[in-house]
């Protein structure tokens, strides 16, 4: 609640970082990278200005909210610096380090301690798990092209932590106890009580963006993999799994992929590390037939701040 001046470029607050890093980020530094980097300013005055010194996880008029989860922050700054925009680019890493390690954030000490994060520390250990692990891998990337080769090595360590919560004798993600066991009486459809927040260990279990390969070798290789991203469309599901969890209805749905939330949009695009590229093309053509309607409420879930409508232009441009 203090008062800031911005030099030398416009501040900007309501982040919604959690759902807008996968798409509208990215979409802005091809499309407008003058105002991303307005954006990413204001993010590393959030660092200055913070009494937590980290970046801000939902940054809501001027304040922090603590909304969802992860340091996604570090994926926008990520992206930024391996495409090059006119950043300060050793002042954006070190606030990425810092926003990854402090300790009192979210279960961040247990996660570098244990490689995970147990479900009696978080309701949703699996997701943090998953989604830790993912901007781990934003850290190292950008380590490596600032040429910091140790930090670059100690994140390509913890990008790997991803492995640990998954039960490779079923192939789905599944959260683990302080003691290392997989959580028991586990339901792969539901979202509730199963380690994970908004969305279920089929959708989650997709959730390995930057080692497709690996995912797909953890699931049982290329047909098993390809039958699961076939299943996840045609399948039914339950009301009853996702009557209580937000932003989600049935209009949202196509099977048991979630499009109306964010944790599941990168799954149609997994067909490209397959044999059978093409069923990326039908699904997401699918999609944005279905799900994207010129009526009043023409999304099928929450715009999060631009990032349900950057996924449909990304994919009306024929990538993600």
């Amino acid at each position: 609640h203090n008062i800031h001046k911005a030099t030398n470029f416009t501040n900007y607050t309501v982040f919604s970082i959690w759902d807008t890093y996968k798409a509208l980020h990215p979409l802005m530094n091809i499309i407008n990278p003058s105002k991303n980097i307005d954006f990413i300013y204001s993010f590393l005055a959030h660092y200055e200005q913070s009494v937590h010194n980290i970046l801000p996880v939902w940054s809501h008029h001027g304040n922090e909210n603590w909304c969802m989860i992860g340091y996604h922050a570090v994926s926008v700054l990520a992206d930024a610096i391996v495409k090059g925009l006119n950043v300060d680019t050793n002042k954006c890493l070190e606030a990425m380090v810092k926003s990854s390690n402090l300790s009192y954030y979210d279960n961040t000490d247990i996660y570098i301690q244990k490689g995970y994060v147990p479900l009696e520390n978080s309701y949703y250990s699996a997701s943090l798990t998953l989604e830790y692990s993912y901007d781990d891998w934003a850290i190292y990337n950008a380590a490596l092209k600032c040429g910091k080769i140790n930090i670059a090595n100690k994140y390509k360590s913890r990008a790997l932590n991803y492995e640990n919560t998954f039960d490779k004798s079923i192939g789905f993600a599944r959260p683990l106890d302080k003691d290392g066991n997989f959580k028991e009486d586990f339901n792969t459809l539901s979202t509730h009580g199963q380690g994970f927040i908004e969305g279920n260990s089929w959708n989650y279990s997709f959730y390995v963006p930057h080692n497709v390969d690996h995912l797909i070798e953890i699931m049982g290789g290329d047909i098993i993999f390809i039958s699961r991203l076939d299943s996840i469309f045609t399948m039914r599901l339950d009301e009853a799994h996702f009557a209580e969890t937000e932003d989600i209805t049935s209009s949202g749905i196509m099977g048991n992929y979630v499009h109306g939330n964010e944790p599941s949009q990168h799954i149609p695009y997994l067909y490209a590390w397959t044999s059978q590229p093409w069923k990326s093309q039908k699904q997401i053509r699918k999609i944005m037939n279905e799900m994207y309607k010129n009526n009043i409420d023409g999304l099928c879930g929450n715009d999060d701040c631009g990032q349900m409508s950057a996924w449909y232009i990304f994919s009306a441009m024929g990538f993600y």
